[in-house]
């Protein structure tokens, strides 16, 4: 906490010095600690403040005691957000370095801060999760006239990616992201899943699975796992890799592409058994193990990330979208997530309990 607010206390103050009251910092870590409370909106979270206001003053030296709603929201939609969003990623490499290899991207959706009046646009934020650290590194809002694979070069650009593995659902399987990752100044790679929007690349890598499998291809290395039980289905899977990228009919676009790679799902459920197949570009001749590992951490940023700020922190739920407040309150849930997921102190405590335990220390 004391690393953040070093990093708050150089973040510019876009407020006229005019009859300013409150010290920029300050509302940043009264809003941390409100929505580590469970505050979701400017207004509880004020009168929670209040009901504390000793407790503030004394831990923040407070001059004029605690700002007004109205306060926090005109703030948090002033605060320009890419110097935001720098601030936030030099305290991440601040505090881990070099350290995480997997990194997932996604996008999602803030659903209550759909605006009738700008389009009825809902806000996506696609956001960059360490998945092996567990923590949030970066985030870019959506462009309402634009999408996903627009933002997604632009975060990549952002992050330090050197020697990380980038995955990105199969919207991320464009030719300029591949190149972006791989290129000489960023020294990253990828494993991306390939989809019908790739749909001649697809067909490549089906065939020659379909293929080779077929006649028992040497250069097809396979690998499979045992039966899983999980929410009433049996699951197993089949994990197919192969350094042979000769099958890839455009080389030129897909330069970047070192291994191909297929998983066949079987899925049992009620009786009734389904099978699907997933398909990959890798850019790097990795290991079986790795094409496992990674390929099953990718949803992490789903059930980790995504299902936490909804669930814990109501973030589907928030209405603020004046100026940048969708942006910047997007970030600080963030470091309230990471805040938790970093502190030690309670032991293995979900997010959730960790939340709870420091809302009882003001009840």
């Amino acid at each position: 906490m004391k690393s953040l607010i070093n990093h708050f206390e150089i973040l510019e103050d876009p407020r006229d010095i005019r009859g300013k009251k409150h010290d920029l910092a300050n509302i940043l870590v009264m809003t941390v600690y409100g929505i580590l409370c469970g505050y979701t909106d400017f207004e509880n979270m004020a009168d929670f403040l209040e009901v504390h206001e000793d407790y503030f003053t004394n831990l923040l030296s407070l001059e004029n005691g605690i700002p007004s709603h109205d306060t926090f929201s005109r703030v948090f939609s002033l605060i320009d957000t890419k110097n935001f969003l720098n601030i936030f990623i030099d305290w991440i490499k601040e505090i881990v370095g070099k350290n995480g290899q997997h990194l997932c991207i996604d996008g999602k959706a803030i659903k209550s801060a759909r605006d009738a009046i700008n389009g009825g646009n809902t806000p996506y934020i696609v956001s960059g999760f360490l998945a092996d650290i567990g923590i949030s590194i970066g985030q870019i809002k959506v462009n309402d006239k634009s999408n996903e694979i627009t933002a997604i070069p632009d975060l990549i650009s952002l992050l330090d990616i050197e020697d990380k593995i980038i995955t990105i659902d199969a919207i991320g399987t464009q030719e300029e992201i591949c190149n972006l990752i791989t290129s000489k100044d960023k020294k990253g790679d990828f494993i991306l899943k390939v989809k019908d929007n790739q749909k001649d690349l697809k067909d490549d890598i089906k065939t020659y699975f379909d293929l080779g499998l077929k006649r028992d291809d040497t250069d097809i290395i396979i690998w499979d796992t045992d039966y899983e039980k999980d929410h009433g289905r049996i699951e197993k899977r089949m994990y197919y890799l192969s350094y042979n990228i000769d099958c890839i009919t455009d080389k030129n676009k897909w330069k970047s592409v070192k291994a191909i790679g297929r998983i066949d799902v079987y899925r049992e459920e009620n009786g009734q058994v389904k099978t699907t197949k997933h398909y990959y570009i890798l850019s790097n001749t990795f290991d079986i193990n790795t094409f496992i590992k990674i390929t099953r951490e990718h949803w992490n940023i789903e059930c980790s990330l995504h299902w936490r700020l909804d669930v814990i922190m109501d973030e589907d739920h928030s209405r603020n979208r004046i100026g940048y407040s969708i942006d910047n309150l997007s970030l600080i849930r963030k470091i309230v997530f990471n805040l938790a997921r970093l502190d030690n102190s309670m032991g293995k405590l979900t997010l959730k309990k960790k939340n709870d335990s420091i809302y009882k220390r003001f009840s």
